[in-house]
């Protein structure tokens, strides 16, 4: 009787099946040794005939799941001799679980085969996003502590060096990077952008990177274990039951339209662009600091033996101290407070070059808000304002230290933008503004410390 069960079970997967195999799959999961042959063949038989497999066949994707979700480590080099077929051919048996559940599936199946993993990353005949899904398996054994700390950066340098086309691999890497808090790989990140690897809608421009370095949240497990295969697959659409509701959604959004419930969400959708405009320009609240309070600029020390009796510095010109801090909010933690294993920015720069680098930050970062509302005037003139404020600073940084060249400074502190990068924006601004003398100020500053021909050469090598 228990096997009439499971025969039933694995027919009831075989074929297309417009709702969530629920029972099914109980079934399998209650008699894992003998389910796992039949679940192991369907693998074997997909990858040999690839996309010959008969139409409407599905053991093969289903069973992909449900090893994951069994942990089969035997057939972990059948997966990846499946995902290593040509890509329209993966894209034919598997669809998007490629981007939708492999990752996880290669790890909860992974059977200490770290060389196989390494050689299928590597290898340029397999799908990229096929590979992004190997490199997320890999960089959760190094969190798991299974791969030594240097193994794994030296295999991400590896990878980052070898490309010299995009691919989404290259994105992956550098949010690899980021997660792991590698800060030393901050210019191989550097390296990928300025070739076009990366895909700067993928994580941003370089600042935004720096940022993801830094920042310490709750951030999802690069793959998931144990995985629950119904879980995986209920919210696709291909299922009638499924929260898109398969081939019945586009019935279901017609009758609603003609009913009148289209108008009302079209609505609602702008209602909700609306609260977040309002959101966004909300204007920061004004309180009074009391003398024993914490200082607002972040030092930890009171107000009254900080900045309570200072006179108003010239970035306060510029932004008020609660506006500049809400648009901070992004910027790495400099606070008192640490957390040990954390990297800091403090860990790598002096405080005045973390001090410049929030001032090119504020003058440079991408501030969200709806095209339709955006004063370009404005927003051009505190961009100038913080960036010549920056010029200045770094100027007096330069010359006390006896710093010869821009080169010299980012390399020793450049953080979210080099030189050229912000001095070209700076020098663009003000001759948008007719500011003739500073321009040829700057200008000549830039001339002397190598950076406008050093940056044309730079911009000719990549």
């Amino acid at each position: 009787m228990k096997m009439d069960e499971l025969q039933k079970a694995i027919e009831d997967i075989t074929y297309e099946n417009k709702k969530i195999p629920k029972t099914a799959f109980q079934v399998i999961r209650a008699n894992r040794e003998e389910a796992i042959p039949y679940l192991r063949r369907a693998v074997a038989r997909a990858r040999s005939e690839g996309d010959k497999l008969e139409e409407g066949y599905q053991l093969h994707f289903y069973a992909v799941y449900l090893l994951g979700e069994l942990q089969d480590q035997e057939s972990f080099p059948e997966l990846i001799r499946l995902v290593s077929l040509p890509e329209e051919t993966v894209e034919y048996l598997l669809g998007d679980c490629v981007t939708d559940g492999l990752a996880d599936i290669l790890y909860n199946t992974y059977n200490g085969d770290l060389e196989l993993l390494k050689r299928s990353i590597e290898d340029k005949n397999i799908g990229e996003f096929v590979r992004s899904a190997m490199l997320l398996t890999m960089a959760q054994l190094y969190e798991d502590g299974r791969i030594a700390e240097q193994e794994w950066k030296d295999f991400l340098r590896k990878n980052v060096h070898t490309g010299d086309t995009y691919n989404n691999l290259y994105n992956e890497l550098g949010l690899t990077i980021c997660r792991c808090h590698f800060v030393e790989m901050l210019p191989d990140i550097r390296y990928m952008l300025d070739r076009g690897l990366m895909d700067e809608m993928y994580m941003g421009k370089y600042d935004s990177c720096v940022d993801a370095m830094f920042f310490y949240g709750d951030a999802e497990p690069f793959c998931r274990t144990p995985m629950d295969a119904i879980e995986n697959l209920k919210h696709w659409s291909m299922f009638a039951d499924g929260p898109e509701g398969g081939e019945d959604a586009a019935d279901r959004l017609e009758a609603s339209n003609q009913n009148g419930a289209g108008k009302k969400e079209a609505e609602d959708f702008f209602e909700m662009l609306r609260a977040a405009e309002r959101e966004m320009n909300k204007p920061v609240s004004k309180k009074k600091i009391g003398r024993n309070d914490p200082c607002p600029c972040g030092s930890g020390k009171k107000y009254k033996f900080c900045c309570m009796n200072k006179q108003g510095e010239p970035i306060d010109l510029i932004e008020s101290l609660p506006e500049r801090q809400k648009w901070l909010r992004r910027y790495p933690y400099t606070g008192m407070e640490r957390v040990a294993g954390r990297v800091y920015l403090e860990d790598y720069f002096d405080q005045e070059s973390i001090e410049i680098d929030k001032i090119l930050y504020l003058g440079l970062m991408h501030r969200p808000g709806f095209i339709w509302n955006r004063n370009r005037q404005a927003e051009e003139k505190r961009a100038r304002e913080y960036l010549c404020l920056a010029y200045r600073r770094c100027a007096k940084k330069m010359e006390a230290e006896q710093i010869c060249s821009l080169a010299e400074y980012d390399e020793k502190y450049s953080i979210h933008y080099r030189s050229g990068e912000w001095v070209n924006k700076l020098l663009s601004l003000l001759k948008a503004n007719n500011d003739n003398r500073l321009y040829h100020e700057v200008q000549k500053w830039a001339q002397a410390g190598g950076l406008l021909e050093g940056d044309k050469k730079r911009k000719q090598e990549v």
